[in-house]
């Protein structure tokens, strides 16, 4: 939906820096499509930590993330809503068999104030974030179940579309049972989503009419 302009790797890279002494310069780990605590985990074990030290210090690190964050949206040069969002979601919101829900790696705080800046909050009730699992393939699960709680709707997995732009959120789709529909508006390339074969993959959101077809097929 958004472009941080990569605010959350620096909030991430600046906490390393502060606890452990890894320079931000050196993390070479692709963040995209995955959970905060898996991004972290990655980053560390490549830095040589154990891992008990890392789940013991997972929660202190992602603390300082969140202190730092805010600033980092604040001051991002080129931070964007992506072409199409804003109609996609007013449809959505309107469309009596549209329940909207919020599915990403962030952890909730992070997730919440990213989308804050273009004012999206209010869209999604609920979610599932990486605070509820590192492990991006739970998230589809925790969404749904907390939304048939928030809708008092039973969603079966046939009937929940996941929407987004890297190969985690097709492949978290598709093991769920979910449809998928990846838009090439991240930094993963058009070639490598078509290669994870989504029910459907568009440049952008910007055709709002056969989005909203393709989301209520």
């Amino acid at each position: 939906m958004i472009s941080s302009d990569g605010a959350g790797r620096r909030a991430i890279g600046k906490a390393l820096a502060r606890m452990f002494g890894v320079e931000p310069g050196s993390i070479n780990v692709s963040m995209s499509g995955k959970t905060d605590p898996q991004i972290l985990r990655e980053i560390l074990k490549a830095a040589g930590m154990e891992q008990d030290e890392i789940d013991s210090r997972l929660d202190e690190i992602l603390d300082i993330y969140i202190s730092l964050l805010q600033h980092e949206i604040e001051n991002s040069g080129h931070y964007i809503i992506h072409t199409g969002v804003p109609e996609i979601l007013d449809e959505l919101h309107r469309h009596s068999d549209a329940h909207l829900g919020l599915l990403t790696g962030n952890i909730e705080t992070g997730a919440r104030m990213k989308l804050n800046r273009f004012d999206l909050n209010g869209f999604f009730p609920i979610g599932a974030y990486g605070s509820d699992s590192a492990n991006r393939m739970d998230l589809p699960e925790i969404a749904s179940g907390r939304g048939s709680k928030h809708y008092q709707i039973d969603f079966h997995p046939e009937e929940v579309v996941i929407i987004g732009d890297s190969i985690y959120d097709v492949l978290c789709a598709k093991g769920y049972g979910a449809r998928s529909i990846a838009v090439n508006t991240g930094v993963t390339s058009l070639t490598a989503l078509e290669e994870q074969e989504p029910d459907y993959l568009f440049a952008n959101l910007s055709d709002t009419a056969r989005v909203l077809e393709a989301i209520l097929d």
